[in-house]
């Protein structure tokens, strides 16, 4: 009889084990998909795209930013906890950042380690297919009078040094070209002016990396403006600029 009892009770034992097991197990395929990613970088917050796929029942995955699209290292998935690591090319040296985190419902977050410098915070919910259309169909009309064309003198602020560069544009319309130059030699931009709204865009090479920045403003008068740049994985800055 002692041996029944006992017998039951480390039955009843292995079965809640199992069962608190697959309570808390979470199939790789929950987190397969497309992740909009917020992270809290020494730079600043940047925002990048993180693709899970899963291939023969292992998981990989690549991160898309402004700076471009770069596979993960590794990833992988134990119960709620993931961890997911991707080498990037800063100033011209490799740093491996590894994300350790946990997969709720609808979201992850977790925190960054970068390379053993510095860590931050990041968090991912599911992307949103409809989000961009809905951003270009806010675009407000072309203002008429306000026309940059000419040569503009810049100063650019970020958390790593600031910049003097110049651009010279050319305004057709909405369109814009025109361009780049300062520490990083010269380059030739593209870009939209909307209203009051202006935005473009040149491809640089940094210490060995191609970096494509981003310059999006205000145009203040027809003699100022000023607004955001952000430099991919290197962070945001702030710039102002005056016509010369």
């Amino acid at each position: 009889m002692k041996r029944i009892a006992v017998s039951f009770v480390v039955l009843a034992a292995v079965l809640l084990s199992i069962a608190q097991v697959n309570s808390f197990a979470r199939p790789q395929s929950s987190v397969v998909g497309t992740w909009d990613v917020t992270i809290e970088s020494p730079q600043g917050k940047r925002n990048a795209m993180l693709v899970i796929k899963q291939e023969g029942g292992k998981l990989t995955g690549a991160m898309k930013s402004q700076a471009g699209e770069r596979p993960l290292d590794s990833i992988t998935l134990k119960g709620n906890d993931i961890i997911f690591a991707i080498t990037r090319n800063i100033q011209g040296q490799d740093m491996v950042i590894t994300y350790k985190g946990k997969v709720e419902k609808d979201s992850m977050k977790g925190d960054a380690d970068f390379g053993g410098f510095a860590t931050g915070a990041w968090s991912a919910v599911p992307h949103k297919e409809d989000s961009a259309p809905a951003a270009a169909s806010a675009a407000p009309p072309t203002a008429a009078g306000l026309n940059i064309s000419g040569a503009w003198a810049f100063a650019v602020e970020t958390a790593a040094g600031s910049g003097s560069p110049s651009f010279t544009f050319k305004q057709d319309g909405e369109n814009l070209t025109g361009t780049y130059k300062g520490q990083f030699g010269e380059a030739p931009l593209t870009g939209t002016v909307k209203g009051s709204d202006v935005r473009f865009t040149i491809k640089i090479n940094a210490q060995g990396q191609d970096l494509t920045v981003t310059y999006t403003g205000k145009i203040e008068n027809k003699d100022s403006m000023k607004g955001n740049a952000s430099f991919g994985e290197l962070g945001e800055g702030n710039w102002t600029a005056k016509r010369k």
